[in-house]
């Protein structure tokens, strides 16, 4: 019997490593952390699946890499999804995999004596297009009462981001772990965290192409269910998944474990999702980020829950 499950398991892994890789964007950044413990521990191996990481800065350019044919799936928040939606729908989000309203942070010269929100006003800030650092930047403002027309916009990119504070492009810049901590550990004293409230609770998500969702099921749902074994091996060890996160993020444990209870990881697809991305495409339409003459899209045709539902029924609630 033992001899009949090893040979079994043995067969597995060589169809595994036989079959063509799904092809995954990967964002560098602690919300990817289910996927580098399903790695790391052997969970895509053990669920039957065979998956390639094509490593990516920002969620917004993992999902223009899979739109451009490069990957399979992408990892982002929803709203790289917002806004390719009006152009296109020939993509799902297969599920949620961590979600976390502390992601994002404003980080300012310590010069400029930006010690809270209302004193972003007639400042130079940064922000990325495209992404969640765009949108909480502007939420930001307005909370504030300070009109967005105010002070001058700067795109950046992540890369660019402790340099663009360094010289002085920038007073201010809006950016996510772990480059906020990054920036906060080479530059010391020379910037401070600006306070701001949680107006925002980000999803990271996974997200396929709708081909790949028809021609390869069985691999997703395996996906899925490696992501939802990575999930509660974080519960159950984080210490553990820290210490992964740390050396693929290359940033101290330390640093990781301040900000780590901040993010909670757990496979879902909840009605708050779609209306969140409803919010944002009024946003995207309002504030000129998209055609104005385009329609707003239905989200509920960007979703494919079926994964899910048969990995952990309990996780989908989109009604």
């Amino acid at each position: 019997m033992v001899r009949t499950a090893l040979f079994l398991s043995f067969l597995l892994s060589s169809l595994v490593a036989q079959a063509a890789p799904l092809r995954i964007g990967v964002s560098e950044t602690l919300l990817s952390l289910p996927l580098y413990v399903a790695e790391a521990e052997g969970f895509f191996q053990k669920r039957g699946v065979n998956v390639e990481f094509v490593n990516c800065v920002g969620g917004n350019r993992c999902m223009k890499n899979m739109l451009d044919g490069q990957t399979d799936l992408a990892t982002a928040t929803e709203l790289p999804v917002v806004f390719n939606s009006f152009s296109r729908n020939d993509f799902a989000i297969l599920t949620s995999f961590v979600s976390v309203s502390n992601d994002l942070k404003v980080v300012a010269r310590a010069e400029a004596k930006i010690n809270e929100p209302g004193k972003l006003r007639n400042k130079t800030l940064g922000y990325v297009k495209g992404s969640a650092s765009q949108y909480v930047l502007d939420l930001v403002l307005v909370y504030n009462g300070i009109d967005p027309d105010t002070v001058k916009l700067k795109a950046i990119t992540p890369e660019t981001a402790l340099t663009a504070l360094a010289t002085k492009e920038v007073d201010a810049l809006c950016i996510w772990e772990p480059f906020a901590s990054r920036i906060e550990l080479e530059l010391g004293t020379d910037v401070q965290l600006v306070p701001i409230p949680k107006l925002y609770t980000e999803t990271f998500n996974l997200i396929a192409m709708q081909s790949v969702i028809r021609n390869k099921p069985q691999e997703l749902e395996r996906v899925v269910q490696a992501l939802r074994d990575s999930t509660r091996f974080i519960q159950t060890h984080p210490e553990q998944a820290k210490a992964l996160a740390a050396k693929r993020l290359k940033i101290p444990v330390l640093v990781v474990d301040k900000i780590f209870d901040d993010y909670r990881f757990r496979l879902s697809l909840n009605r708050s999702l779609p209306r969140t991305m409803e919010g944002q495409a009024r946003w995207a339409l309002r504030e000129g980020h998209v055609n104005v003459n385009l329609p707003q899209p239905n989200y509920t045709g960007f979703f494919y829950p079926a994964f899910l539902k048969t990995v952990d029924p309990g996780a989908v609630s989109l009604q």
